[in-house]
């Protein structure tokens, strides 16, 4: 996700285009006076994500123990060796259970 930095100035001239980067490009528009973050524009799917987890309908995120990575580790090593798969971009299946995951958390499946 990324996140840029805006002035108000720049807010000003610039809004059209800086709502389309939040809505289209689910970029996070910083808004920042004298300096100071003051508010931000966001996706609707990002404000639905974060209604969500402020009434307790998803749950928090939390860091991840290196028992769990070995434990995923585990889960990969197995599922490749019972479907017979001898190679297989590990970034790639990591960003598919990202996405199962964040599906499942938002009732998209």
């Amino acid at each position: 996700m990324a996140e840029i930095k805006v002035t108000m100035t720049e807010l000003k001239r610039s809004l059209g285009d800086l709502v389309n980067r939040a809505a289209y490009g689910r970029e996070w528009i910083v808004l920042v006076s004298h300096g100071r973050p003051k508010a931000a524009i966001v996706s609707i799917e990002d404000l639905e994500l974060l209604r969500r987890l402020q009434r307790g309908e998803i749950p928090a995120p939390r860091a991840v123990t290196l028992e769990e990575l070995d434990a995923l580790r585990e889960r990969i090593r197995r599922r490749w060796e019972a479907e017979g798969v001898t190679s297989v971009d590990s970034a790639d299946m990591i960003r598919e259970m990202r996405e199962e995951r964040t599906d499942a958390l938002t009732g998209v499946r």
